[in-house]
C-alpha cells in the first residue's frame, strides 16, 4: 500500500505543479487581453470662415524704398494681425542707377520685422514701376537687378518662416514679367535662377504665366508626385495670375485663338490645355493672383469651375470690385451645406485648402495585441492642397486623472489632395492606457508660425484640437469569478491530495 501511495504521490506533484503553473500562465495571459470600447463623436461639418494661414484673401501694401525714408511700425493697422496672407510691394525705381543703400535695407528689414510680428504670412514683389513704364523705369543694367536680388535676398531669407510667396523677377510694368527689357528667355532665365540661388529654399517663387513655367524648367510637363517638393527649382516654381477669369485668354495668359492675321505666340496653349496644365501642376505649388474685367468667364458658376480645377489658393481682396460684387450678388445653388449662400462667401470657404472630419474609429486585430490602431477620415473640400507641410498630431486625455500626452501622426499634409477623402491610419501602443476612459482630440498646426490649422467640424472652427471620440479598455468579463474560481480548483486539489495520504 505504502509502494503505491508513493507511485501515486510522485505521479500528482509534477501534475499538480503543472496546472499551478498553467493556472498562473493563462492567469498572465487573461491579464494582457484588451477590449478595446470606442465611442466616435458624430461629426457635423461647419459652413463659417476659417481663419488659417496661407489661404484667402489678401491686401495689397505699398513700400517704395529710399535712403531718406525710414518706416514706423505704427503705421500697419491693428486689425491686420492674425492668420492669413498680405502682399508686400517694394518699389526700387530710386535705385535704378545704383545698388540700394543702408537705409534703404534697413528701411526694407524694419517693414519685414513689423509684418512678422502681425502673425501674417508674406507675398511679396520687388519692382520698379507702378504706372505701367517699366521700360524707362528699371536699370539699364542687368547687373545691377542681380545685386539688387541679392541685396534683398539677405533681409529676406531672415524671414523665411513668413515670405510665402516672391512673386515675379523684379522686371515689367508692375513687376507682372511684361512690357520689360529684360524678358527674352536668356535674360529670364538668368534673373529667375540668380533669384533661386540667394533666396531661401522655403520661399515659393512665382511666374506670371505656365508657359514661362515651362520655359524656365524645361519641361513640357507639370510636376508630378514622385518630384514635387524636392527642392528644386520646378518644384519651388509657382504661379501668379493676375489677368484671372478676365477673358479667354486671361488676359495674354494663353493662347490666342488662330486667325490669319493673328498666328499664336510660340509656347502658350489654349486656354483648356492651360486649365488642364495648372491642374496638375498646382497640386504642388501654390496659384493665386487676381481676377478682372467682369465677363461671362468670371460669372459666379464658370468662375468657381476654374477656380477648383486650378487650385486657387489666394485672391486679391479689393480688385477687381467690378467682378466680387458680382459674386456678392449671386447665390450658391447647390446642395448641402452652401446652399443659399452668396457666391462671394462661397468663394471665402475655398480658397485654399480645407479640412473635414468625416469619421473616426479604433480596431484592435485580436484582444492580445499590444498596438491598436485608429482610424480618421479627412475630406479636403477646398480649391486647393496646402503647400506648406503641418504638423498633425492626438492628444490623449485621461477623464479621471487629466493626464495627457501626445502622439505625432506620420503624414504629409501637402498630398492632402484638393477634392478627395483620405484616411489616417494612426498607431497606438496599449501599454499607454489605463482602465479609464480616454479622450482623444486631433491637432493640425503650421511649424512656421505656430499658428493652428482649424478643422470645418461644428465646434471645432476656432479650436486648436478637435474632439475625436473616447476610448476605455474594458476589463476581462467577469475577471473576479474567474479568478477565485481557479484558485478554488487548485486548492481542493491540494486538499485531495493531503487526504489520500
Amino acid at each position: 500500500m505504502k509502494k503505491a501511495a508513493l507511485k501515486k504521490k510522485k505521479i500528482l506533484i509534477p501534475f499538480l505543479i503543472t496546472a499551478i503553473l498553467l493556472s498562473a500562465g493563462g492567469i498572465y495571459c487573461i491579464r494582457n487581453l484588451h477590449f478595446p470600447d470606442y465611442t466616435s463623436v458624430v461629426f457635423s461639418e461647419s459652413a463659417r470662415e476659417l481663419d488659417n494661414p496661407y489661404i484667402g484673401w489678401y491686401q495689397i501694401y505699398t513700400y517704395s524704398l529710399s535712403e531718406a525714408g525710414a518706416f514706423d511700425p505704427a503705421q500697419i493697422p491693428e486689425q491686420t494681425s492674425g492668420p492669413g496672407l498680405v502682399m508686400l510691394q517694394f518699389n526700387l525705381c530710386n535705385y535704378a542707377h545704383s545698388s540700394i543703400g543702408r537705409a534703404g535695407l534697413e528701411q526694407l528689414n524694419g517693414i519685414l520685422d513689423a509684418w512678422h510680428s502681425t502673425g501674417k504670412q508674406l507675398i511679396v514683389r520687388f519692382l520698379y514701376d507702378w504706372d505701367g513704364q517699366a521700360l524707362e523705369k528699371e536699370p539699364e543694367s542687368l547687373s545691377l537687378i542681380l545685386e539688387h536680388m541679392s541685396q534683398t535676398a539677405e533681409i529676406l531669407n531672415l524671414h523665411s518662416d513668413c515670405v510665402y510667396v516672391l512673386q515675379g523677377i523684379f522686371v515689367g510694368a508692375w513687376g507682372e514679367m511684361h512690357s520689360s527689357n529684360y524678358m527674352d528667355e536668356e535674360n529670364t532665365l538668368t534673373l529667375i535662377r540668380h533669384l533661386a540661388s540667394v533666396t531661401d529654399p522655403d520661399i515659393f517663387l512665382a511666374v506670371r504665366t505656365p508657359e514661362q513655367w515651362r520655359a524656365i524648367t524645361g519641361s513640357q510637363d507639370p510636376l508630378s508626385r514622385e518630384n514635387a517638393f524636392d527642392g528644386s527649382l520646378a518644384a519651388r516654381l509657382s504661379l501668379f495670375n493676375d489677368g484671372m477669369l478676365g477673358s479667354d485668354t486671361d488676359l495674354g495668359t494663353y493662347k490666342e485663338p488662330e486667325t490669319a492675321s493673328s498666328p499664336s505666340a510660340p509656347g502658350k496653349r489654349p486656354r483648356q490645355e492651360e486649365l488642364l496644365f495648372q491642374e496638375s501642376l498646382c497640386r504642388f505649388v501654390p496659384n493665386g493672383g487676381e481676377v478682372v474685367i467682369s465677363n461671362p468667364y468670371n460669372d459666379f458658376l464658370p468662375a468657381i469651375e476654374d477656380l477648383a480645377r486650378t487650385h486657387v489658393s489666394y485672391l486679391n481682396s479689393a480688385y477687381d470690385e467690378a467682378v466680387l460684387s458680382k459674386w456678392r450678388e449671386d447665390i450658391f445653388p447647390g446642395e448641402g451645406l452652401f446652399q443659399g449662400m452668396n457666391g462671394y462667401d462661397y468663394i471665402s470657404r475655398h480658397l485654399g485648402y480645407r479640412y473635414v472630419l468625416r469619421s473616426s474609429d479604433f480596431s484592435l486585430a485580436a484582444p492580445w495585441d499590444k498596438e491598436g490602431e485608429l482610424s480618421i477620415v479627412l475630406e479636403n473640400i477646398g480649391f486647393s492642397n496646402s503647400y506648406k507641410p503641418f504638423d498633425v498630431f492626438l492628444t490623449l486625455k485621461n477623464t479621471v486623472s487629466g493626464q495627457e500626452f501626445t502622439v505625432p501622426v506620420d503624414t504629409d499634409t501637402r498630398l492632402w489632395d484638393a477634392g478627395t477623402r483620405f484616411q489616417l491610419d494612426i498607431p497606438l501602443e496599449i501599454s499607454m492606457f489605463t482602465a479609464d476612459p480616454w479622450e482623444i482630440f486631433l491637432s493640425i498646426s503650421d511649424p512656421a508660425s505656430g499658428l493652428p490649422v482649424y478643422l470645418a467640424n461644428e465646434g471645432a472652427e476656432s479650436e486648436s484640437r478637435c474632439f475625436t471620440g473616447t476610448l476605455t479598455f474594458q476589463e476581462f468579463p467577469q475577471w473576479d469569478f474567474f479568478i477565485s474560481a481557479l484558485i478554488g480548483k487548485a486548492q481542493n486539489a491540494s486538499v485531495r491530495f493531503s487526504l489520500q495520504q
